[in-house]
């Protein structure tokens, strides 16, 4: 999938998951496990900048890739299915987005 065009929802709706989980879909923050994350204030204020309405914030994490994050949606999800939208990105960025031959440097 080229997703050089393709926005977060575009691509949740892609993978197949639900068109309404899909378009409640806010934003997301990861990090690597062990890492401290120093201005995680300043980066939530990033994802939800300009954004208007109810936010539900679902803390995941992907062992493949060491990943922790906080996924943003405007209703309320299933911790089930924002796992697997945490996955899905992941497994995107690591291998379509980050050069996989430096992926210890991310």
């Amino acid at each position: 999938m080229n997703i050089k065009n393709t926005t977060w929802k575009e691509f949740l709706i892609n993978k197949g998951f639900d068109a309404s989980v899909s378009k409640s879909f806010i934003g997301f923050i990861s990090w690597k496990e062990g890492e401290n994350f120093s201005n995680l204030g300043e980066e939530i204020n990033d994802v939800l900048a300009g954004y208007e309405g109810k936010i539900v914030a679902k803390d995941v994490v992907y062992d493949k890739y060491k990943s922790i994050g906080i996924l943003f949606f405007s209703k309320d999800i299933s911790q089930d299915i924002a796992n697997n939208v945490f996955k899905a990105i992941q497994s995107c960025e690591y291998n379509e987005v980050y050069d996989i031959n430096d992926i210890d440097s991310i």
